[in-house]
């Protein structure tokens, strides 16, 4: 058994205290201080900031991003290093603030899971609410460290390459052996189904809180990414059916008309990028695929040089800019349920259905009175569609990153990528060991096991 790495753990019963005391009364047990009361448990479980935070890193090395060259000396090395694929990101005085708060809802919800169900003061169907929310806090935080730090699950093979650890209880002495990519997605899954069994409520009051929904949509993600497209399907479907709002970007006067994350109708469940990671500089291939008509460009985008350092000539992503309070959302949405039901009826043979779902969403994005229809007469067509509107929907977010690892399993979708930093060239090969981000030198010098 080792002792965590400080950055990871070590710390995380004093952030627990700090930043619950206000809200969470806690008994002195020995020299340990734990949570009693079922309330206790839901102020951590509503402890949004150290929650809700999902990393990012890998926004900088999708190919929706590109640093112009004015641009490049004033990014700091983990951008730099992200930005070119390097085999170490940090410093060996930096921590990887992905790795730590990804690990940190992880122990919060082992924590919650734990306890709650024990806890003092609070009626069966409070803890029960609890215990399954935390059930989805933790499969999203191992969804995210699955596709940061381990290879792309693949559907034709035993998928046994290591990928991160595996803490399923909040204990501050473990072995941190990584588990293999499988055992982790078998995880994920398994805790979602967990949150179903135990009655996860349908309509929580904020959509920062999970729910039955927010558990669908997260089974639609995790099954793309599993290439199980029947199943990604029927759940999209599913959380559909629950939550099918979209908004009309026709209706609003300009992008900071945008709704602020907590009011949007369009979020399933919220999760956010680092704050670190906004205004990342958008490729021009990317920001060039845009119609005059598609106002996507005008109330996603923001010029670079409005209230950002370094500025930049281009664009980055708007949203977060025009609303401080917004986030940039990386949760489960209706748009991404749209786009998920569209690219697996395409890849199940369903041409029309894919286009109609692409159709569905592309209404509300384009100016009034414009054409916003497509077609497609094949699967591959409407499969070649749903992707480049994947690319539209969802920039800034970096879920371009995610769609390039599972696109190389496919001979007709891969592609090498290149880029130019401060004069050097680089370049990103299908299925590279570049698609893995490194766990942090820092913590496999002092845990030996995170580096075999």
């Amino acid at each position: 058994m080792k002792l965590l790495k400080f950055t990871l753990y070590i710390f995380l019963p004093v952030l627990l205290l700090n930043s619950c005391r206000d809200y969470v009364e806690v008994e002195p047990v020995g020299n340990n201080r734990v949570l009693k009361y079922t309330s206790d448990y839901r102020g951590l479980a509503n402890s949004y900031n150290d929650i809700t935070s999902s990393g990012g890193i890998y926004l900088l090395a999708n190919a929706d991003v590109e640093f112009p060259t004015t641009y490049q000396n004033g990014v700091n090395t983990i951008w730099g290093n992200s930005y070119t694929w390097q085999e170490r990101i940090y410093d060996p005085s930096q921590s990887d603030a992905d790795w730590n708060g990804l690990y940190k809802a992880i122990y919060y919800s082992n924590v919650i899971l734990d306890g709650v169900m024990s806890s003092q003061d609070g009626l069966e169907s409070e803890k029960k609410e609890i215990y399954a929310e935390a059930f989805v806090h933790r499969a999203f935080a191992y969804l995210q460290l699955v596709n940061t730090y381990g290879p792309q699950f693949d559907p034709a093979s035993d998928n046994s390459a290591k990928a991160v650890p595996l803490l399923l209880k909040p204990e501050l002495f473990s072995s941190l052996d990584r588990s293999t990519v499988g055992q982790v997605y078998d995880q994920i899954i398994s805790d979602l189904k967990s949150a179903l069994a135990n009655d996860i409520q349908d309509t929580p009051e904020f959509n920062v809180l999970p729910s039955k929904r927010a558990v669908y949509a997260l089974l639609a993600r995790t099954y793309l990414y599993m290439g199980s497209y029947q199943l990604s399907l029927d759940n999209a479907e599913k959380a559909l059916e629950m939550q099918n709002s979209l908004i009309d970007l026709k209706t609003f006067a300009s992008g900071y008309s945008y709704p602020v994350l907590i009011q949007n109708p369009e979020v399933i469940f919220s999760k956010t990028l680092l704050t670190s990671y906004n205004r990342a500089p958008l490729s021009n291939d990317l920001l060039n695929s845009f119609s005059s008509n598609d106002l996507r460009y005008d109330y996603y985008t923001i010029a670079g040089n409005i209230g950002i350092y370094p500025t930049y000539t281009g664009r980055g992503f708007g949203i977060a800019t025009y609303s401080f309070t917004n986030g940039i959302n990386v949760g489960v949405s209706v748009p991404e349920m749209y786009l998920i039901s569209a690219e697996c009826y395409a890849r199940l043979g369903q041409t029309q259905k894919a286009v109609d779902n692409l159709n569905i969403l592309r209404a509300k994005r384009y100016k009034a009175a414009t054409t916003y229809e497509v077609s497609a007469t094949t699967p591959k067509e409407a499969l070649d569609l749903a992707l480049t509107e994947r690319q539209k929907e969802f920039i800034g977010r970096g879920f371009r990153w995610f769609d390039q690892r599972r696109l190389n399993l496919d001979p007709a979708f891969r592609k090498t990528y290149t880029r130019v930093f401060k004069t050097v060239t680089y370049t990103l090969e299908p299925n590279s060991d570049g698609y893995v981000f490194p766990i942090n030198q820092n913590y496999i010098d002092l845990n030996p096991e995170l580096g075999k």
